[in-house]
């Protein structure tokens, strides 16, 4: 080799060499920036399937109520449809701002809530949904002991509890789900249970983590992203989330969040209830 052709070739290693130093830094931004946009992309993809559902058995239900001639009962379909949409809106923009959030907790807008009242609302938003999957849905909560009201992002919260739940619906096989709220002097307890194939203890191992599915339980195919969003959601809430699990005997997940020294627990009475919880809440 001449000393000419010896230099040309030291020259092209040694500058792409010293490019590929300097773009490290970018390279891996690049890298961070393309792994949020599509965890944004399976985020949205995973929640936009769950309001289409209960949308299209509302304005199933709109239509066939008003063919009938019932037009009472065809507007409150209507109006159940609207709501769905708007809850899920909410839900959605806090979604994209937990998954863009780099932190593993993200800022809970916490608020005042009747949690039994938010809970009963939930399960009747979703009535025909499990209607329609065969499934008998029941609250349990004694009221009494509970205390209803806690400090709890709302949005957060709902979208803790209808993940859950449409993850029995959809995976568990199951032919009842129950939800639990109780408390003891530290925490307060959300528990959705259910009668299904239950989960095969590989799978609790990593039912929380992102995009992974139970492929050892017969729970059928899912994206591994509700429960996923269940556990951030949870952990910026400072609390904790947990499976219980025997094959073919079912499965309970248990969320408990710390109590806070400064929330009443006593409901407030009927007229000191805002109109936009009133809006909210009551059905």
């Amino acid at each position: 080799m001449t000393p000419l052709a010896a230099v040309n070739d030291e020259s092209m290693h040694s500058v792409p060499h010293d490019r590929r130093r300097d773009d490290a830094p970018e390279l891996e931004s690049l890298r961070r920036e393309i792994a949020l946009r599509d965890d944004v992309l399976s985020v949205a993809a995973h929640e936009l399937r769950n309001p289409l559902h209960a949308l299209s058995l509302h304005l199933a239900l709109a239509r066939s109520t008003a063919q009938a001639g019932n037009a009472t009962e065809a507007a409150e379909r209507i109006r159940r449809a609207e709501l769905t949409l708007k809850r899920y809106s909410e839900r959605v923009t806090v979604l994209m701002e937990l998954v863009a959030t780099p932190a593993a907790t993200y800022a809970m807008a916490q608020k005042r809530v009747d949690v039994p009242a938010l809970v009963a609302a939930l399960v009747d938003s979703l009535a025909e949904d499990a209607r329609s999957r065969g499934i008998t849905v029941r609250v349990a909560c004694d009221e009494a002991a509970f205390g209803p009201m806690r400090a709890v992002d709302p949005v957060a919260f709902e979208q803790v509890v209808d993940n859950l739940l449409l993850n029995a619906f959809k995976h568990s096989g199951a032919s009842e789900v129950t939800i639990g709220l109780s408390s003891d002097p530290h925490c307060w307890v959300l528990q959705v249970a259910d009668n299904g194939h239950g989960i095969a203890a590989a799978d609790q191992e990593t039912i929380f983590d992102k995009f992974v599915v139970a492929t050892h339980s017969a729970r059928g195919a899912g994206t591994g992203l509700g429960l996923w969003i269940v556990s951030r959601l949870v952990r910026s809430m400072g609390g904790q989330i947990s499976v219980e699990s025997v094959p073919r005997q079912g499965c309970a997940f248990t969320v408990r969040i710390p109590e806070r020294d400064d929330m009443s627990v006593a409901r407030p009475p009927e007229g000191a209830r805002s109109a936009a919880d009133r809006r909210r809440f009551d059905k």
